[in-house]
């Protein structure tokens, strides 16, 4: 089959389209024909050699594929050859086939294409714990959402028109900003220029601030968005995007410029901080299949409109890492298999 390798950590040109064996359905798994695999933040800093999670190297980015079965490991039930699926794991995604543990794999509605179905597992995942499981949601509530035009930034918007909530927008460009006009969003700002604790204060005064800010981002916004909170409000930083431009110097960067949180000062305020890895939340089966589960019947009801924002060949996976680095995407990434 055709995959996309990593041999050695470094800029994108390091990703190579190989001929690889293909992969087989072991005890428990299900072998996928891909038809579509998600392009991630933390498959750029597996990439720079910077994500604590990635496989040993040579390896096969990709956490979330969609597509149909092709084969059924021993004592696995419940699926059927040819059947639709939506696929989340380790590794292996950029790629023509992949095997994945079935409790990974889910069935997916005919309305749901692949394209669509791929960009569920990573963003509306994330977007749906930072609002959903770090506290209260209700209508009327203030969010803030640092790149709001990214891949979690948008899904993170769709569900939070869903709950009613104000939505504040941060882009670092006009075309970003035109498309946060048209999700409805209804405050927009320049990220290049725009602090969340002076946007809290313009908007709503020096004792009041956000419900909700969700930061993707890092570094000194994080501090920034926790003055921003109104009592009783959250941050939920969800992110390192600051890092991916600069590799291991990003990273020095990011470990200066990160604040420490000072929890009598939280205290005192009735602020709350919460930090979001997802990796380890799905790897709780019965917890990530609930969350899974319930965004595929949101999308399948048509409460959430899950689409990619930029679609691309397999063998355009090093373009696809340049864009996002570089932060110029807006939406979710997908590549086409």
């Amino acid at each position: 089959m055709r995959a996309v390798l990593l041999r050695r950590p470094g800029p994108p040109q390091n990703l190579h389209v190989e001929e690889t064996p293909d992969p087989v359905a072991g005890p428990g798994e299900i072998l996928l024909q891909v038809r579509a695999a998600g392009v991630n933040f933390a498959d750029v800093l597996a990439r720079q050699g910077l994500y604590p999670e990635a496989p040993a190297r040579p390896f096969i980015p990709g956490f979330e594929t969609s597509g149909e079965v092709l084969a059924l490991g021993e004592g696995v039930n419940g699926f059927r050859i040819g059947q639709r699926v939506l696929a989340y794991h380790r590794s292996g995604g950029y790629a023509e086939r992949v095997a994945a543990p079935a409790g990974n794999v889910l069935a997916i509605p005919d309305s749901l294409g692949s394209q669509s179905a791929v960009v569920l597992p990573l963003n509306y995942g994330t977007a749906y714990v930072a609002l959903y499981h770090t506290g209260l949601v209700e209508p009327g509530m203030r969010l803030y959402l640092h790149a709001a035009a990214g891949g979690v930034g948008l899904a993170a918007i769709d569900l939070a028109r869903r709950a009613g909530l104000e939505i504040v927008g941060a882009a670092s460009s006009h075309f970003k900003r035109e498309r946060l006009q048209a999700e409805g969003v209804k405050h927009v700002v320049d990220s290049r220029r725009a602090r969340v604790d002076r946007v809290a204060r313009s908007l709503y005064g020096k004792d009041s601030g956000f419900d909700i800010v969700i930061d993707s981002v890092g570094g000194r916004s994080i501090g920034q968005g926790i003055r921003a909170l109104r009592p009783g409000g959250r941050l939920v930083s969800c992110g390192v995007a600051r890092i991916s431009k600069r590799g291991i110097l990003g990273a020095l960067g990011y470990l200066l410029s990160t604040p420490r949180i000072n929890t009598l000062r939280l205290l005192q305020k009735s602020r709350g901080f919460y930090g979001l890895n997802l990796a380890p939340l799905m790897r709780e089966p019965a917890r990530a299949r609930r969350i899974m589960e319930e965004l595929i019947r949101l999308t399948a009801a048509g409460e959430i409109h899950p689409e990619a924002g930029r679609v691309m060949p397999l063998a355009e996976a090093a373009a696809a890492h340049h864009l996002l680095e570089r932060r110029r995407n807006v939406g979710k990434i997908v590549l086409r298999v």
